[in-house]
């Protein structure tokens, strides 16, 4: 099946209200995180620690953990990567159910994570071709932005923000699911700061793909 026809009836929009509610944490100040050791996982701590002044206690690549251990006890959240324990917060990007006909009955153990793919209801076996093709700080930047405050990304951020988890080429390789999610981050509206990234005066991937 052509993509365009699986992306037919994909038009909804992520609900930033209702996504600060349930995850209220991701917009408070001063909590403590372990990133993915990767460009992603950088770029997130690097926001965090500069527009809410989050400290980075630590990483952890999915088999390994290093974590400052004065820090264990101030359950500190986990970016850019999905843990699987409803106690612990985290936000990652990566497909996880496998078949969302058969969902483990353990599966609330994300309730605590921020995921797109989960948002939208996509597994691997019936949605791998329309899963989330940005990084995770494209979402966190977004999610931030809406109900923080105003943030305006330099010119010099376009290179890491095009360039980290290989967006870049997915951009041109996946042009359709790419703009899907644009719309479904809502990254076209003035308000999103990453409507400069993707859309200004010398170049728009809107018009490009």
């Amino acid at each position: 099946m052509a993509i365009q026809d699986l992306l037919k009836d994909k038009t909804d929009q992520i609900d930033y209200d209702s996504i600060c509610k349930k995850y209220s944490w991701i917009l408070e100040e001063n909590h403590c995180c372990v990133l993915s050791p990767d460009s992603d996982g950088f770029l997130c701590g690097l926001f965090m620690s500069m527009i809410l002044k989050w400290k980075i206690v630590g990483f952890y690549d999915g088999k390994v953990s290093v974590v400052k251990k004065k820090y264990l006890n101030k359950n500190p959240i986990f970016l850019d990567i999905e843990i699987f324990r409803k106690e612990i917060r985290s936000m990652g990007h990566h497909m996880l159910l496998v078949n969302k006909r058969h969902v483990p009955e353990e599966w609330k153990n994300f309730d605590n994570c921020i995921q797109p793919n989960n948002l939208r209801n996509y597994d691997g076996r019936n949605n791998f071709r329309l899963k989330y093709p940005l990084a995770t700080i494209h979402m966190l930047i977004s999610i931030v932005t809406y109900k923080c405050k105003e943030i305006k990304i330099p010119e010099s951020a376009i290179p890491p923000l095009f360039f980290t988890d290989g967006v870049f080429n997915i951009l041109f390789r996946y042009p359709e699911n790419v703009l899907n999610w644009l719309n479904y981050l809502r990254i076209n509206e003035s308000w999103n700061p990453l409507k400069t990234i993707f859309e200004n005066d010398k170049y728009s991937v809107f018009t490009l793909l």
